[in-house]
């Protein structure tokens, strides 16, 4: 049985992690699946949009396979927290829109793969918490330099001091998630934001999604240098001129990528 299912619905590329029987903790196999997957499709015309879930009921992701890391020495233990910042890195870079459709506990690692999508609908039974945080160490995968970015510095240290776990009227509050959905209308949900994307043009979401991701931190001259380098070479691509030919003719524009 594979550890990653790989589905696609029109321009959507599902990623279903599929351990439930272990809340859907990311194995390093996992790990480097869901990397594969999210590269693999960068370059693919026919993919605009990537929704990432969980199998079963009870969880999107229960976090880092304590298990398999039960058995690592302190490098290979590293080795392991490297992996999720590379799959982390993965899904911030990609040129699609990445949104994570989050069920049930979402939880430590699973907790920041989905920091790193681009949008986050939770089902109402959703849960969110860092439990490294009473095992002795805290996420290593950049949930402190995600989380305070989403939310600010004060509700970031509020989670991670208390080793807290919130639910989804709390996260959709404090602009942890984007929407709260029924368990039932998760995926839905997902696919229906996912149709939007499609009104827009690739390499404009690309660019823009580049744009904020890098230049959010940056001070306003460089961040500004930054928009118009990503913005510039748009100009020129048969897209930007299919969708102003498109707008004239009153019909909706046919995007290719170039």
């Amino acid at each position: 049985m594979s550890v990653l299912i790989q589905e696609q619905k029109g321009s959507t590329l599902i990623l279903t992690l599929n351990r439930p029987e272990s809340m859907n903790a990311l194995s390093t196999e996992l790990v480097k699946s869901l990397i594969d997957a999210v590269r693999g499709s960068a370059d693919r015309a026919d993919i605009r949009s990537i929704v990432i879930t969980g199998a079963g009921e009870k969880a999107f992701c229960a976090g880092t396979d304590l298990k398999e890391r039960r058995e690592l020495n302190p490098d290979q233990k590293w080795a392991q927290s490297r992996g999720g910042w590379e799959l982390n890195q993965a899904v911030y870079q990609s040129p699609k829109a990445v949104i994570a459709a989050i069920g049930g506990w979402c939880l430590g690692g699973g907790f920041e793969l989905s920091l790193f999508c681009d949008t986050r609908i939770a089902t109402e039974d959703a849960k969110f918490g860092w439990p490294e945080m009473t095992l002795g160490a805290y996420p290593g995968s950049g949930a402190a330099l995600m989380l305070p970015r989403l939310i600010g510095a004060a509700q970031a240290k509020q989670l991670f001091f208390t080793a807290r776990r919130i639910g989804a009227a709390d996260a959709l509050r404090i602009g942890l998630v984007e929407q709260v959905v029924p368990r039932t209308k998760l995926l839905r949900a997902a696919l229906d934001f996912a149709a939007e994307v499609e009104k827009t043009s690739p390499l404009g979401l690309a660019a823009v999604k580049r744009s904020i991701n890098e230049g959010a931190d940056l001070p306003l001259p460089q961040a500004a240098e930054l928009d118009q380098q990503l913005r510039r070479p748009l100009e020129a691509t048969r897209d930007y001129e299919e969708g102003i030919c498109a707008h004239f003719e009153k019909r909706k524009p046919v995007f290719i990528g170039r």
